[in-house]
């Protein structure tokens, strides 16, 4: 992704902590009678696009002194971190619900990351580090209080218009949770409108578990804001946000994009993590193969005409959730 470092908020002189990100595949879904394409972001260094904003997070705060940062994450954030921060010898701390997925535990651990358990949800999460950021000086590195993961994960645009040679999807499907990458990407498919690189912006589809769909709610209800929701309960742990920090930029995008929200459900979400594997060779977690169940609905319903071009983001690798596979 540095290949786009113009586009990004840092310095020549900076020293970019990298591992190889970006630059994944853009590969068509053939089991579907459309104009499909799968963003494989499970092809990053720690298998998840979550690599993208790490990268750029701890290259930006590395140049301006950082040394000790700590972040709240349901797990693939955690390992991200925990990466990038062992290239650039920073200190790393990552609070995890009791929850999180074994793997993704302990890959931040082998990683160097210090990791805290904390009973509850990600905001219970989110509480237990703000009280050590507070108290210990260290940089709070969580979605959307950092100014930098968005933009990271806004070089997914790029590589998405790039590979289409320079054309823009009708549609990109995105599994809603903290909604940076949602951000980042209306971020950077505006600025190359604005320049003239592309004609059009697409139209998003934000997807969420039926379990936990804040965002979806408060997009079909027409409201301002994401109210919280009450005890979230789905197997997308990447998408059990019961109130995203950013929800007002994030209904600002759908908005813009004349969007569509909708939820599906979590036999749905397996169903559709067999299907991608044994069609596509796809091994999703369960965050990810929710773009993948939210295509009958977008058909089915006459949502989108099966000429569309679409693009679904494939955020994260089921390697690190193989115990919510079905055999």
């Amino acid at each position: 992704m540095w290949r786009y470092k113009a586009f990004l908020p840092v310095n020549e002189e900076d020293r970019i902590a990298t591992a190889g990100e970006g630059d994944t595949p853009l590969r068509r879904l053939s089991s579907f009678h459309g104009n499909v394409w799968v963003k494989d972001e499970t092809k990053n260094p720690t298998g998840t696009f979550k690599d993208r904003g790490a990268s750029l997070a701890v290259t930006a705060l590395s140049a301006l002194g950082v040394k000790d940062l700590a972040l709240s994450s349901e797990g693939n954030a955690g390992c991200s971190f925990a990466l990038y921060s062992h290239i650039a010898e920073l200190s790393c701390q990552v609070f995890l619900p009791r929850k999180a997925n074994p793997a993704k535990v302990e890959l931040s651990q082998k990683l160097g990351a210090k990791v805290i358990s904390v009973d509850g949800t990600i905001a219970d999460a989110g509480r237990r580090m703000e009280a050590l950021a507070k108290s210990k000086r260290c940089y709070n590195a969580s979605t959307f209080v950092t100014p930098y993961r968005h933009d990271g994960k806004g070089t997914m645009a790029l590589e998405i218009c790039e590979q289409l040679g320079w054309k823009v999807p009708d549609y990109v499907v995105y599994p809603v949770g903290g909604g940076v990458g949602l951000v980042g990407m209306w971020k950077m498919f505006s600025i190359l409108e604005k320049i003239g690189w592309v004609n059009k912006r697409p139209r998003f589809v934000a997807v969420q578990p039926a379990g936990c769909a804040p965002v979806v709610t408060a997009y079909n209800s027409k409201r301002v804001d994401v109210d919280e929701w009450k005890n979230p309960e789905t197997i997308a742990f990447g998408l059990r946000i019961p109130r995203p920090l950013a929800g007002k930029w994030i209904l600002r995008c759908l908005r813009e994009s004349d969007a569509i929200a909708l939820s599906v459900t979590d036999a749905e979400i397996r169903k559709s993590m067999g299907q991608a594997l044994k069609d596509e060779g796809l091994l999703l977690e369960p965050s990810s193969a929710a773009t993948i169940a939210a295509l009958p609905h977008l058909y089915d319903e006459k949502m989108i005409d099966r000429s569309a071009e679409v693009v679904l983001i494939a955020t994260g690798s089921g390697l690190k959730t193989l115990e919510q596979f079905q055999g």
